[in-house]
């Protein structure tokens, strides 16, 4: 034999993805939606008895391994097996499958190609070409969940903290290389004095938030209803997770008070020093939809009981007019018709002062009433 065979490959069928969600967008993001839904999840589901005990540090361990060996582009042809997941997260072999259990239930992880020992025929195959290989690992795509909804700003916020860091680039070979070998001359680059500002490197520039959330998350910070927890949140971070809330909903300080409201009432513990505030802000505030303020109705009504006042008012002076006009007699120079000249004279300098004050509470109430007919 001249030239040595190469080592022998498994080919899927070409419907072998056919039901599996589209690719992914980076390996980065990925680890980041994945701790997001930790973030958001897990301690109801570990409540439930769905998932097993598995921590933050040691899963996002696991996501850089199981990201590191699938196709860059799409997150496909994943064929990390867990020997090669225990040297890359340094953890044991049930912890590993704990992790891959818990993107079963994320729904972020599908396998199209469950492992196999090799048929009789492959192994003398793979006996030509030197490979000792016994069986096939199992293939797996990475993608996004379709069962948890996950807020795209936590995702983002994540990637900004540099919690998703991607791992080394690769096109799903099964080797995987150690992420911390450099070169000895890089080695030694990264260990020589500092020679003054670096001005290669780009400039982050800060992520700029609406003022309409800005302002709504300081009024909840400056407001002695809301816990502890929640005064203390810095206000751009508070600012992201009421971001849609605001802007798609119309949320106010209001609003956000009586959701968290609905959540004491419902008989759920609400922690007082929660791990990450921000995330489990987001998902107390979850269950209640965007388009539907807690507060709207209320609101609503406020407002038609104003226009039902006025309305009231209106017809009452109406009333009392008539009723007077119809006192007065027919002759012009009478008594009773001078009377109620004077009367009416004072009625109306009384009704003047208030007449403007009417006038621009109903032109208000209208536009609310306009303005909740838009947003529904």
């Amino acid at each position: 034999m001249l030239f040595p065979l190469p080592r022998l490959q498994l080919k899927l069928p070409d419907d072998a993805y056919t039901d599996v969600p589209a690719c992914w967008w980076s390996p980065d993001r990925w680890i980041a939606y994945n701790l997001a839904l930790y973030d958001l999840y897990y301690a109801e589901l570990r409540a439930a008895g769905r998932i097993e005990s598995v921590s933050r540090r040691t899963f996002l361990a696991y996501l850089k391994g199981e990201a590191g060996v699938a196709d860059y582009s799409t997150g496909r042809n994943s064929r990390a097996t867990v020997r090669q997941l225990q040297l890359l997260t340094r953890r044991s072999e049930s912890t590993v499958h704990r992790c891959r259990r818990m993107t079963a239930v994320f729904a972020t992880r599908t396998v199209v190609f469950t492992g196999r020992q090799r048929t009789l025929a492959e192994r003398l195959d793979s006996w030509r070409r030197g490979d000792q290989g016994r069986g096939w690992a199992a293939v797996s795509a990475l993608h996004e969940s379709k069962l948890f909804p996950v807020d795209n700003d936590l995702v983002e916020t994540l990637l900004d903290q540099g919690f998703g860091t991607p791992p080394e680039r690769s096109e799903g070979s099964s080797f995987i290389s150690p992420s911390n070998s450099i070169t000895p001359l890089q080695g030694v680059i990264d260990r020589r004095a500092s020679r003054g500002k670096d001005t290669k490197q780009p400039r982050r520039k800060a992520r700029s938030y609406d003022s309409r959330a800005l302002l709504v998350a300081s009024r909840c910070r400056a407001d002695e209803r809301f816990p502890l927890w929640i005064r203390r949140l810095g206000p751009q971070g508070l600012a992201a997770v009421l971001t849609r809330r605001v802007i798609d909903g119309g949320w106010t300080v209001d609003d956000v008070h009586a959701a968290l409201d609905q959540v004491y009432l419902s008989g759920k513990k609400v922690l007082d020093r929660p791990r990450d505030p921000y995330a489990y802000l987001a998902w107390l505030l979850k269950p209640i939809p965007i388009d539907e303020p807690p507060m709207l109705l209320d609101r609503a009504r406020e407002v038609a009981f104003e226009l039902e006042q006025l309305a009231h008012d209106r017809a009452h002076r109406e009333q009392l007019r008539a009723e007077a006009m119809a006192k007065v007699p027919a002759a012009p120079d009478s008594p009773a018709r001078a009377a109620a000249r004077a009367t009416a004279a004072k009625a109306g300098q009384h009704a003047i002062g208030t007449a403007a004050a009417a006038r621009a509470t109903a032109d208000e109430a209208r536009r609310e009433i306009a303005r909740l007919a838009r947003e529904n």
